[in-house]
């Protein structure tokens, strides 16, 4: 056919002027048949519902959807929307979430939808990006923008959803990947996202380097309180960052120990590595803490050499660990008020702790060192024993005293351990939340 049209202008080329032969050229191109010029037009989205009956894998959490119609009223006017939607494999592999509880369900849905349009194809490789969600109940979360997940595309191209807990979901594959539909994408994941929970949860079942800190929370008095204020970041020192200076730290006063901690409690804003990173790019950045605004030594200065991010001199080991009220970035080195001047060693393999400690009284670090102030935890009813993981460096014991009441917990925290088959994540997560 369009052998048949191009002849007809030459024909018609030959015995007309140039103009008309330009002419006849544009009214042949109207004439060509619809599938070639369909190739310049993309196909408009389709609705939202439509996506989703059409989608063998999504049948369960369409009828959810279908469940909870009060959710569709939530999802925002303008800048679109990404539905995380759970495969029905997802679902099946959560056994204990009771599928008629629609509080539970509502909340949980909002939890996989994000108020803004999330194209994996257009991220970039490697960085983690922090983005809020619907969930803004306060029986679930303190984040008041809306509790967080955190993206991640790998340089495979495999795109990983990190939770509560540590848990990681991952999104099918093209053509299961960036589904449109009329307002946003639908991304479909192979395992259900676990809303974060509270700091103790968090720290002493699922982030076992962080007990000494916890305990040292309880011992200053900040911990329970603290996991009820909203928006936080924690720069938590590791356990084998307490040992180290356990000598120096166990004769503070209960005061003096809550001053040193409050130093690590960034207020009011919930700050992602991506945060931290750029803050780390400009010049003489510092955060507000706890302890203030007013005095350069109530502030932590946040700096980058390369990949690594500091604050004063202690390095960032691992980040965007997400909680109930915000997220810990977890820190080589207790970080120290009266030292607030301190800048990294950009030579040193590790950084030197800026608390002085007597001689003969170093520390040993290592799984077989009790980590100091795990004493003041609360007793679950297994009492598990803390361990570090750090290379053995120094020698000392480390004293304590158990200002806390024995009590139970009706074995959340073996539930909570028991995570790594994630049968039943979602209902410990969600349980662990409602005691906020």
């Amino acid at each position: 056919m369009v052998q048949v049209y191009t002849l007809l202008f030459i024909m018609q080329t030959r015995s007309r002027s140039v103009w008309r032969a330009s002419a006849t050229l544009l009214s042949v191109l109207a004439m060509l048949p619809s599938p070639i010029m369909a190739e310049t037009k993309r196909a408009e989205p389709k609705a939202l519902g439509e996506v989703l009956a059409g989608n063998e894998e999504l049948s369960t959490y369409y009828s959810l959807i279908k469940k909870s119609p009060d959710i569709l009223l939530q999802l925002p006017h303008s800048g679109g929307v990404t539905l995380i939607a759970p495969s029905n494999e997802a679902f099946n592999k959560t056994q204990s979430l009771n599928l008629e509880d629609s509080n539970l369900i509502t909340s949980l849905l909002q939890y996989h939808i994000l108020p803004l349009s999330v194209n994996v194809s257009s991220l970039e490789p490697g960085p983690s990006y922090l983005f809020p969600t619907l969930l803004t109940s306060s029986n679930y979360t303190n984040v008041t923008a809306g509790q967080n997940i955190l993206l991640s595309r790998q340089h495979d191209d495999t795109t990983v959803v990190t939770s509560g807990l540590g848990t990681r979901s991952t999104f099918f594959e093209s053509p299961d990947q960036d589904i449109p539909f009329t307002g946003g994408f639908i991304q479909i994941v192979d395992t259900l996202l676990v809303p974060p929970s509270r700091l103790e949860i968090t720290a002493r079942d699922a982030y076992k380097d962080l007990t000494s800190f916890l305990g040292a929370l309880y011992k200053s008095g900040l911990s329970p309180a603290l996991s009820s204020q909203k928006d936080i970041t924690i720069l938590a020192p590791r356990n084998a960052a307490f040992q180290s200076i356990a000598s120096a730290l166990d004769p503070l006063s209960r005061e003096d120990l809550a001053t040193v901690l409050k130093y690590h409690i960034i207020p009011d804003k919930v700050l992602s590595s991506s945060d931290l990173s750029a803050l780390g790019n400009s010049t003489g950045s510092s955060l507000a803490t706890l302890l203030g605004a007013d005095s350069r030594a109530s502030k932590v200065t946040v700096s980058r050499a390369g990949n690594n991010i500091f604050f004063n001199s202690a390095q960032l080991l691992q980040s965007d660990i997400l909680l109930a009220n915000g997220v810990i970035h977890i820190i080589d080195n207790v970080l120290n008020p009266d030292e607030f001047a301190e800048v990294p060693d950009l030579e040193a393999k590790s950084q030197t702790p800026v608390f002085q400690v007597s001689k003969g009284a170093e520390t040993r670090t290592g799984t077989r060192v009790p980590a100091p102030f795990t004493t003041w935890l609360p007793c679950t009813t297994d009492c598990p024993e803390p361990t570090v993981d750090a290379n053995t460096q120094r020698t000392a014991t480390t004293t304590g005293r158990n200002g806390v009441n024995s009590q139970t917990s009706s074995g959340m925290g073996a539930q909570v351990t028991a995570l790594a088959g994630i049968l039943g994540a979602v209902g410990v997560g969600v349980i662990g939340m409602g005691v906020m």
